[in-house]
């Protein structure tokens, strides 16, 4: 459908800017009498001056259209690459640019372009009027959208390879804002046409008699009764113009690349007649991708009032697409080709019945939490967003899942940590006291005592929630039934376990201390991770952990402390370290969802390390290694679940071959069998000399460690239980 909407929008861009060659008469020639209507050889008749309505009709888009293309090409230009320069750091260049969008922004529209008009040509005001007023609301936009993504995690990776911030912009950044670019580019060419249209209707133009869509208007409108063609033809020929640009914004929806899911309900069963009578009813639910294929094929079951149901099974599997399907919010790709949903009896048809029933009766608790909330409010105004209840009682809830609901409450997204986001999104899905509770990898993150919090909410009397996990143990604490998704994913490569003495110090961490604003983290932290090592770092969520790492990576310089790596003085931004620690040391992050650039196909990513340090790279190795099916090289990141984004994110950080990995909870989106085969395929690579320090919530995980270190009251301590027979 979209290749159909830009076909014909091509075509008519053509017919604008070539029709001039099909004019049966010379489009300022006078052929007849004024406004003589259609007929004997004028097919729409004639205009004021007796010229063929037709020929002028097909000719005068040329220069119209011409020129709305380069004031939208400048304009758009202007607008992202000032927006990028004032999104990528906070100083005094992205205050003056932002001032004069502003200034710009401040200044009436009509008056401005009046102005032009009368002082410029009429090409130039066009073009003039197109940067003034398009200009400054697209840089706005675009230093919104470049500060939301300049600490996503594909724009950290690049940094932590030293990658120059121009490249990374260009690279990285700008790829991520091509449907943005595209977009402005569009409304900027529709303010175009109608600045030039304006222009003509008002009479400015350097040429009377040359051929003008909006002269055209203007000069025919005394004759309407005479040849109303001469007027409603050019008026139409615009509109067609403008209308054909707008839709062609649409984003394509790119086909899933995932298997059939099947799935069979195991553990404990109620007999029928037995049961309570379903509150909700799923039958035969069947979701395809763009090209037919079955993602989700005959799903079905039903959830008793005050029941959990927990939908188990291995990464990528389906569980979240099988529930969006439920749920009618199916990604882009996906649709429900059959089955049927019912609520207290009632079928739930897809579109406005379906979201009227989300709105009224389920919370969600979605995979990226962190994802769902506006990095430009408060904690304090997304929780309440939409709802009905009051800010004591939201305080309370945030209270209650063992936040500081006074600290964060004015605070935005972004300084809090990922298991702190997951309880604010939590906080949101619970205000309501929903009828229906969904969560998505609600664990993912969470340490043992907010963990303990979730497996609370979830065990209120009278709770009926639907719950999607890879996590089995967590199930089995909260869920009254099952259903496991059976289908296993491509299994991570497993050498055979050995012995790994740890070897030399490669790094050394003294007297660190690290903090966000005037709150302390870390204070006089001491560090040492040995060559072959594998230190766990444990302790509760919103300590520092991920800090930590993200300081040893070069991306939050401390306060104080010093650093050695390899014996040698490790300088703190990554803009002072020469290539060959830059390799050497490779940091994986802890959120899966912006991991990887939207923009670039799997593939891409992993081979980066490798053009960036001049070393080869074997994707499709990689990608076996870390679990995950050679083919989805060609995919791009919104088509893989959570669990295979953040193993393709491990294998981009292999690629460059490092001997230190800084992994932030890489196990958190994975199924207890996968995660063991990544951590044994680690546990090889450390008998080749990798140094592994991991920050986790895990308990087997930290149990597989040399040492574990807690991070407590600001402290980093070394357990008594710290270290482990192999």
């Amino acid at each position: 459908m979209l290749r159909t909407r830009v076909v014909i929008a091509g075509l008519i861009v053509v017919w604008a800017l070539g029709g001039g060659l099909l004019a049966p008469y010379d489009p300022q020639e006078s052929v007849g009498s004024p406004w003589q209507p259609p007929g004997g050889g004028f097919v729409l008749g004639t205009d004021v001056a007796g010229r063929d309505v037709l020929s002028r009709l097909l000719a005068g888009g040329r220069e119209l259209t011409l020129v709305a293309l380069a004031g939208a090409a400048i304009a758009g230009a202007v607008g992202v690459a000032g927006g990028l320069a004032a999104g990528w750091r906070d100083g005094r260049t992205s205050r003056w640019l932002t001032a004069t969008a502003d200034l710009l922004l401040a200044v009436p529209f009509l008056l401005l372009a009046l102005l032009l008009a009368v002082a410029l040509p009429a090409p130039a005001a066009v073009i003039a009027g197109t940067v003034c007023g398009g200009a400054p609301l697209g840089l706005r936009v675009a230093r919104d959208l470049v500060r939301q993504v300049r600490h996503a995690g594909y724009v950290e990776a690049a940094r932590c390879r030293g990658e120059r911030p121009a490249v990374i912009m260009v690279r990285e950044i700008l790829p991520a804002l091509a449907g943005f670019a595209f977009a402005d580019l569009l409304l900027r060419f529709v303010l175009a046409l109608q600045l030039g249209a304006a222009f003509g209707i008002l009479g400015f133009g350097a040429d009377p008699s040359a051929p003008d869509w909006g002269r055209m208007v203007r000069e025919n409108l005394p004759g309407v009764a005479l040849n109303r063609w001469a007027l409603v033809a050019p008026a139409l020929a615009l509109t067609l113009l403008v209308l054909a640009a707008l839709p062609v914004s649409a984003r394509r929806s790119r086909p899933s690349r995932r298997t059939p899911v099947r799935w069979r309900p195991v553990g404990e069963q109620v007999p029928a007649g037995e049961r309570r009578s379903a509150l909700l009813q799923v039958k035969g639910l069947t979701v395809v991708d763009a090209n037919g294929r079955g993602v989700v094929d005959g799903l079905g079951f039903d959830l008793a009032p005050g029941e959990v149901l927990a939908l188990t099974g291995p990464s990528g599997c389906g569980k979240t697409s099988a529930v969006r399907g439920v749920l009618d919010v199916l990604e882009p790709g996906l649709r429900r080709v059959a089955g049927t949903v019912a609520w207290r009896g009632s079928e739930v048809r897809p579109g406005r019945a379906a979201r009227r029933w989300r709105r009224t009766e389920v919370g969600l608790l979605d995979q990226d939490p962190a994802g769902t909330l506006n990095p430009l409010m408060s904690v304090g105004s997304l929780v309440l967003e939409g709802s009905g209840r009051t800010a004591g009682e939201a305080r309370a809830l945030l209270e209650s899942l063992g936040l500081d609901a006074g600290r964060i409450w004015d605070l935005r997204p972004r300084p809090l940590s990922g298991g702190q986001a997951q309880r604010v999104a939590l906080a949101r899905a619970l205000l309501e006291d929903p009828a229906l509770l969904v969560l998505d990898e609600p664990t993912s993150g969470l340490d043992p005592q907010t963990l303990d919090l979730v497996v609370r909410v979830l065990k209120e009397p009278g709770r009926t929630a639907l719950v999607i996990t890879h996590d089995e143990d967590f199930a089995s604490r909260v869920a009254d039934r099952f259903l496991r998704f059976a289908e296993p994913p491509a299994s991570v490569k497993r050498p055979a376990p050995e012995s790994t003495p740890a070897g030399a110090p490669v790094l050394r961490v003294r007297e660190l201390s690290l903090g966000h604003g005037d709150r302390p983290l870390i204070q006089d932290g001491e560090l040492t991770l040995a060559q072959g090592e594998f230190v766990a770092v444990v302790g509760p969520s919103g300590s520092g952990k991920s800090t930590l790492l993200r300081a040893l990576a070069g991306l939050r310089p401390p306060e104080s402390g010093r650093a050695d790596f390899q014996g040698r003085p490790l300088a703190w931004p990554p803009t002072e370290r020469d290539a060959g620690t830059l390799r050497a040391i490779q940091f994986v992050g802890q959120d899966p969802s912006d991991a990887l650039n939207p923009a670039h196909r799997i593939g891409t990513a992993i081979a980066r390390p490798g053009r960036v340090f001049g070393m080869p790279v074997d994707v499709p190795e990689l990608l076996e290694r870390v679990g995950l099916d050679p083919a989805l090289a060609g995919s791009r990141p919104g088509e893989l679940s959570g669990g295979q984004r953040q193993r393709a994110a491990l294998a981009r950080a292999l690629a460059a071959r490092p001997a230190v990995l800084l992994a932030d909870e890489i196990t958190s989106a994975l199924d207890t069998g996968t995660a063991a085969g990544l951590l044994d395929l680690l546990d090889g690579l450390r008998a080749d000399g990798l140094a592994l320090l991991l920050v986790t919530h895990d308990t087997a995980v930290a149990a597989r460690a040399d040492r574990v270190l807690r991070l407590s009251d600001h402290r980093l301590v070394r357990t008594e239980n710290d270290v482990h027979a192999r």
